[in-house]
């Protein structure tokens, strides 16, 4: 069975497996990244995760998550998680065949989520791992 993350007409799909396995790294790297202040949504998708989403129910952006600042969290961690994932810091790596594939998945849901926060502020990235790197690099700028 499938579902999809979705916001609008843009989609993320995935088999059951793959969305709890992506919901579930999702809140190992928000536990680990999360201010006090954002800690009630790591509470709230955790509580999700335990008995809102069900086999075939994925997420809807603009129905589960109404708040624009839960949309910044939570497209931030999920951009995150695809660097982990890369990283090998995150999951088991004995095997490499799923890698691929949910870096894209983590990826595509940070771009939905990011999608969903530049509906109401068309200028707005999130603040993650790869930008910071980026800077450094690229723009020569310090942490």
């Amino acid at each position: 069975m499938a579902c999809e993350i979705t916001f609008k007409d843009r989609f993320v799909q995935l088999n059951n497996l793959q969305f709890n396995r992506l919901i579930d790294f999702a809140i190992e790297i928000a536990e680990n990244s999360a201010t006090t202040t954002e800690a009630g949504f790591v509470e709230r998708m955790k509580n999700r995760n335990e008995g809102f989403f069900w086999p075939g129910r994925g997420i809807e952006i603009e129905e589960d998550f109404p708040d624009i600042v839960e949309r910044k969290f939570w497209s931030r961690v999920f951009f995150d998680l695809s660097r982990a994932i890369f990283d090998r810091t995150i999951g088991i790596h004995t095997h490499s065949f799923w890698q691929s594939q949910a870096i894209h998945q983590a990826h595509g849901t940070g771009l939905l989520f990011e999608y969903a926060v530049r509906d109401a502020e068309p200028r707005w990235s999130a603040d993650t791992i790869d930008r910071h790197e980026f800077d450094e690099v690229v723009n020569r700028r310090e942490k």
